[in-house]
């Protein structure tokens, strides 16, 4: 009865789901692009006896990588997504090894639409996607269900408590759920999954730049700070620190990475009516220019600049309703980095960077420009933050191992 009332809700709601996504389309054409995927159509797609591989957004289809690379090895891999920015970049990662569609709306009907155009063996949820239809009908058919690299922030956990009566049974539809931390595990058992579909195995977050090139041949540019996957919101906030930097320090040169590429050129009106001089690329240039903030149009060019740059400030960091994004590779990379106070989404590694002393956490966006310039300025202490977050990597590598071994006894 609850599950009928759940997709009645959905099927109430779709109009506004609908508009909703129409309204994102004027900023990103990208979301009508394969409309009707997201009512489980899919054409002439047919990938059966795939692994259906779920990750939501551009941050875990760049978390995922690792991992779906080692299910391709030995299977055919069906990755879905929700927004444009995770289409685009499963593209660019994966090309024409695996198929990329955009997942269907969470009702019953568009759903099974998919499972019977693909007909899965397994379904592989990343990270914090619960979606009861997709649990449910994957269920019903006897797919194994997994959450991998599965995590439950203090608030989401706070929110699905109320909804625990419905949600439990849910919950324990998944086969298997590959917590983070202990946190995670205790949070995913107070809301009623059984202990023993709970594994405890680190983040695949630390292993992502398990490749990464040797730390000798990183160059740093001492001149160059950057702020990265920033928001509506913050970016005044930073630039007008940048700008200041760059009065006081007339070398500096700063770098703008919007989390959505679509805002580049919003942004950069915006700042030209403050008067702070900027040009927007979609490329590293080769230099950059003193005096003017440079706003980088695209993604993936995260790992260059972070070798390049000796501070960085990660976004969506500052305002309470993003939750922050991944700090680890400006940590790979020997880039000290500064976090605003709201990085809920990464509450256990956040805790480990400052127990280790491995980076600057703000508590109010009026402590950034002090806390970037104790970075620019003083060598000694940038460089044993950046020397403790090497050593934390390291110490808590060897999740992508655990998971996958656990994953392909189901495969």
């Amino acid at each position: 009865m609850i599950f009928f009332l759940y997709n009645l809700i959905i099927l109430i709601l779709l109009p506004l789901i609908f508009v909703r996504l129409l309204l994102r389309s004027l900023k990103d054409a990208d979301y009508r692009k394969n409309l009707m995927h997201r009512f489980g159509v899919y054409g002439s797609l047919n990938n059966k006896n795939s692994v259906w591989f779920h990750a939501v957004s551009l941050g875990e289809v760049i978390s995922s990588e690792n991992l779906i690379n080692k299910i391709l090895d030995k299977n055919k891999v069906i990755l879905s997504v929700s927004t444009p920015t995770g289409f685009r970049q499963a593209k660019k990662i994966f090309k024409n090894r695996l198929e990329v569609v955009f997942a269907p709306w969470d009702f019953y009907f568009f759903v099974n639409n998919f499972i019977r155009n693909f007909k899965p063996k397994a379904l592989i949820i990343f990270e914090t996607e619960i979606w009861p239809s997709m649990i449910k009908n994957s269920s019903a058919i006897g797919l194994p269900i997994i959450l991998a690299n599965a995590r439950l922030s203090k608030d989401s956990n706070d929110k699905y408590f109320q909804m625990k009566f419905f949600l439990k049974n849910v919950l324990n539809k998944f086969t298997l759920i590959l917590a983070q931390s202990k946190n995670h595990v205790d949070r995913f058992h107070k809301l009623g999954v059984n202990l023993d579909k709970i594994k405890e195995v680190g983040s695949l977050k630390f292993d992502k730049n398990e490749n990464k090139q040797n730390f000798e041949l990183i160059h740093k540019d001492k001149s160059l700070i950057i702020a990265t996957s920033t928001h509506e919101g913050e970016e005044e906030i930073v630039c007008k620190v940048f700008s200041r930097l760059m009065e006081k320090k007339a070398s500096l040169r700063s770098v703008l990475i919007p989390r959505h590429p679509e805002r580049s050129e919003s942004l950069s009106k915006m700042l030209t009516k403050k008067g702070i001089k900027n040009i927007i690329v979609d490329r590293v240039p080769e230099t950059f220019k003193n005096g003017e903030i440079t706003i980088i149009k695209g993604i993936g060019f995260l790992n260059n600049l972070y070798s390049m740059a000796n501070v960085a400030f990660i976004g969506g960091s500052l305002l309470k309703e993003y939750g922050g994004h991944n700090m680890i590779e400006a940590s790979a990379n020997k880039c000290s980095f500064i976090v605003g106070p709201y990085m809920k989404n990464f509450e256990d590694i956040m805790e480990q960077y400052i127990n280790h002393k491995a980076c600057i956490q703000i508590k109010h966006a009026s402590e950034l420009y002090d806390a970037l310039y104790k970075l620019i300025s003083d060598d000694d202490f940038r460089e044993n933050m950046v020397d403790n977050g090497i050593k934390l990597i390291e110490n808590n590598k060897g999740s992508l191992e655990k998971q996958y071994n656990y994953i392909k006894t189901y495969l």
